[in-house]
C-alpha cells in the first residue's frame, strides 16, 4: 500500500438509463451520445460525429428506426450498430463491445443490459439451468464481473439501458392476511446495479428523467434528456488530469528506450523476438506499460551480464 494525494482525473463516464417500455431510453441514449461526441469533436462534420457512436443492440435493431429522423434540433444519421442475438451471454456482449471499440466508437450504447440478465442464455437462465440453488450464483459470478467490466471501461463513454417493471412487495397486514403492494419501478437487472454507474437516470412515461444517482451534481431537476445533457457530461468528465494521455506518453518513452537499448544488438533483438512470441506474437506497440517495463528490465539485465562476460 502507498499513500498518495488524491487528484481529479479525466474520466470516461458510465451512464445508466432505466425506464419502462416506451419511456424513450433508446432515443435519449442516442441524443446524449451525440452531445458527448460533438463536444469531443466540435470541428468534425456532423455525419462523421454520428459514426463515433456504437450501438450494441439486443432489441431487434429498433434503434435503426431513428435514422434520418429529427429530434432535438438534429437529424439522427447512420451510426455503428451490432446486433447481439441469443444466447445473451457476457462473452457475446464483450465481443460486440470490443468490436465497436476497435472500429473507433467513442461512445458505446448497450441497449439493453436486461437481456444479459433475464434474457435467453442470460445470467438468470444460467443459474436456473444449474439448479437455481444459492450456491449456483457463485458459479455465474465471472459472468456478472465481465458485464461490470464493460461498464467501467476506461477508453470509451458507456451508456446502458435497462428495462424497468412494476416492483411489488409481499407483506402481511394487522390481521395476518398476505397482501401485495406496488413499490414503484424496479430495474430488470441485479439489485444495486445502478450504483455501478456515475450517473443514473430514471425515465418516466412522459419522457421526463430524474437523476437517481449523480456524481457530477449537475442534474437536480426532472428534464427531457437531449444533446445538452451529453455536452454537460463531457465537460464534467474532462475536468482534471488526463491519466490516459500520461500513460500513453510513458509507453512511448518506454518503447523508445527499448529500441535504443536493442539498437542492432543481435542477442537483444533475439530476446525481443522471443518476448513477442510469448505475448502471442503481438507487436511491441500493443504492449501495456507494465509489460514494456518488465521487458526493458530483462533486456538491460541481459546486456549488463554480456558486458561483464566480455570484460
Amino acid at each position: 500500500m502507498q499513500i498518495q494525494m488524491a487528484e481529479r482525473t479525466k474520466i470516461k463516464v458510465p451512464i445508466l438509463l432505466m425506464g419502462a417500455s416506451g419511456s424513450g431510453k433508446t432515443l435519449s441514449s442516442l441524443l446524449i451520445a451525440k452531445g458527448i461526441v460533438e463536444s469531443m469533436f466540435p470541428d468534425m462534420d456532423e455525419a462523421k460525429q454520428w459514426t463515433k457512436i456504437g450501438m450494441l443492440e439486443t432489441e431487434h435493431q429498433r434503434s435503426s428506426l431513428y435514422v434520418n429522423t429529427q429530434h432535438d434540433n438534429t437529424t439522427i444519421q447512420p451510426f455503428m450498430q451490432i446486433e447481439v442475438i441469443p444466447p445473451f451471454t457476457a462473452d457475446r456482449y464483450l465481443e460486440a463491445f470490443n468490436a465497436l471499440k476497435q472500429a473507433g466508437a467513442e461512445v458505446i450504447i448497450i441497449d439493453s443490459l436486461s437481456s444479459v440478465w433475464s434474457g435467453d442464455g442470460g445470467i438468470l437462465d444460467q443459474v436456473n439451468k444449474l439448479g437455481g440453488q444459492i450456491g449456483d450464483w457463485k458459479k455465474v459470478g465471472p459472468e456478472q464481473q465481465k458485464v461490470l467490466n464493460l461498464l467501467t471501461d476506461t477508453h470509451v463513454h458507456v451508456i446502458a439501458t435497462v428495462r424497468s417493471k412494476q416492483g411489488v412487495e409481499v407483506t402481511r397486514n394487522d390481521t395476518g392476511k398476505v397482501q401485495v403492494e406496488k413499490v414503484g419501478l424496479k430495474p430488470d437487472q441485479k439489485d444495486g446495479l445502478e450504483y455501478e454507474f456515475a450517473i443514473t437516470f430514471q425515465l418516466y412515461q412522459n419522457h421526463l428523467a430524474q437523476a437517481m444517482k449523480d456524481n457530477s451534481s449537475i442534474f437536480d431537476t426532472q428534464q427531457i434528456l437531449g444533446r445538452h445533457v451529453g455536452n454537460q457530461i463531457y465537460d464534467w468528465a474532462e475536468e482534471g488530469v488526463d491519466l490516459v494521455a500520461q500513460t500513453n506518453e510513458r509507453k512511448k518513452k518506454a518503447i523508445e528506450a527499448i529500441n535504443h537499448l536493442v539498437g542492432g544488438n543481435a542477442t537483444l533483438e533475439a530476446m525481443l523476438k522471443q518476448f513477442e512470441t510469448q505475448l502471442s506474437n503481438s507487436n511491441i506497440e500493443t504492449w501495456n506499460l507494465a509489460q514494456l517495463t518488465a521487458v526493458y528490465k530483462q533486456l538491460a539485465a541481459s546486456q549488463k551480464q554480456n558486458e561483464k562476460a566480455g570484460n
